[in-house]
C-alpha cells in the first residue's frame, strides 16, 4: 500500500503482462515467511516459479493479482495464497488491502470475509442472475467470441470487475456467476477454495473442476450446468 498510487517502474514480461518491483518484493516476503514456517513445503509463485520437493504440500501465490489495476490506481487487486495437498486445493486467502477486505476459505468450509461467514446466493434461474466477466477479448482467443453476448442475453445483469474480485463476490453471494477465458494457476487456487467453501462450484470453461485449466467458471452451483451449456455452443453454430 505504500506504493499504491505512487510512481512505479513497470516492466513487461515475456507473456505481455506487467510486473513491478512491488510484485517481486511481496513474493519474496511471502516465500521467506512460508519457508520459515513450513521448511519442507514447496512454493509456486507467479514471479519466481516453483521451488521445493515435487511431492510436498505446495503453496501457490500471486503477490499482486491485478497488477495492471495496481499500476493504474484501481483498488481491485489482491495478494492470493493457496495451499495444495496431494493435488487438492485446500486453503485459500485473498487479501485486498486497498479495499480493506480479506476473504479466506478451507476445503469443505467455512468461507469468510473479514472473519464473517459468507455463502453463495440461492438464485436458480439464469434469467434472474448477475454474471461478472473477465477480459472479453480472451473469449475470442478460445473460439468463444460470442459467449459473452449469449450470457448477456440470458442473464439479468452483467458486470466486469475482473480478477479475484469476480470470484470472491460469487462466494459472498453478491454476484451469481463469474467467467474468465484466460487465467493462470496462481490466479485461481485461492479463489477456487473460497468459492467452494462458500457452497459454490468452480470449474474451467469445459466443466473440469480444476484451477489449472487456463480458464475459470465460478457459480453458486445452481446455475453451473446452464452456463456450461451456453458456453458449449460453438460460435460457428450461432444463427444456424
Amino acid at each position: 500500500m505504500r506504493a499504491f498510487r505512487r510512481h512505479l517502474d513497470v516492466r513487461t514480461k515475456a507473456d505481455g503482462t506487467w510486473v513491478t518491483a512491488v510484485d517481486e518484493e511481496v513474493e519474496r516476503t511471502l516465500r521467506a515467511a512460508l519457508r520459515d514456517r513450513f521448511p519442507g513445503h514447496a512454493v509456486l509463485g507467479e514471479e519466481d516459479g516453483l521451488d521445493g520437493p515435487p511431492d510436498a504440500p505446495r503453496w501457490v501465490i500471486d503477490p499482486i493479482d491485478g497488477t495492471t489495476n495496481f499500476v493504474k490506481g484501481n483498488p481491485v487487486f489482491a495478494t492470493l495464497i493457496g495451499l495444495q495437498l496431494e493435488g487438492e486445493d485446500v486453503v485459500g486467502v485473498a487479501s485486498a488491502p486497498a479495499l480493506a477486505t480479506r476473504f479466506d476459505g478451507i476445503a469443505s468450509g467455512p468461507a469468510r470475509q473479514d472473519a464473517r461467514p459468507i455463502a453463495v446466493s440461492d438464485i436458480d434461474e439464469l434469467a434472474d442472475a448477475e454474471v461478472a466477466f473477465g477480459g472479453l477479448r480472451y473469449f475470442g482467443d478460445r473460439g468463444l467470441a460470442s459467449a459473452p453476448a449469449r450470457l448477456t442475453g440470458a442473464t439479468a445483469r452483467q458486470r466486469g470487475y475482473g480478477d479475484f474480485w469476480n470470484h470472491c463476490l460469487v462466494a459472498a453471494g453478491s454476484t451469481d456467476v463469474a467467467v474468465e477465458a484466460a487465467v493462470s494457476l496462481w490466479d485461481l487456487v485461492a479463489v477456487k477454495v473460497i468459492v467452494e467453501a462458500a457452497g459454490g462450484r468452480f470449474t474451467d470453461l469445459d466443466g473440469v473442476p480444476t484451477a489449472d485449466g487456463g480458464s475459470a467458471l465460478s457459480t453458486n452451483g445452481h446455475l453451473h450446468e446452464a452456463v456450461l451449456a451456453l458456453l458449449a455452443t460453438d460460435d460457428g453454430d450461432v444463427g444456424a
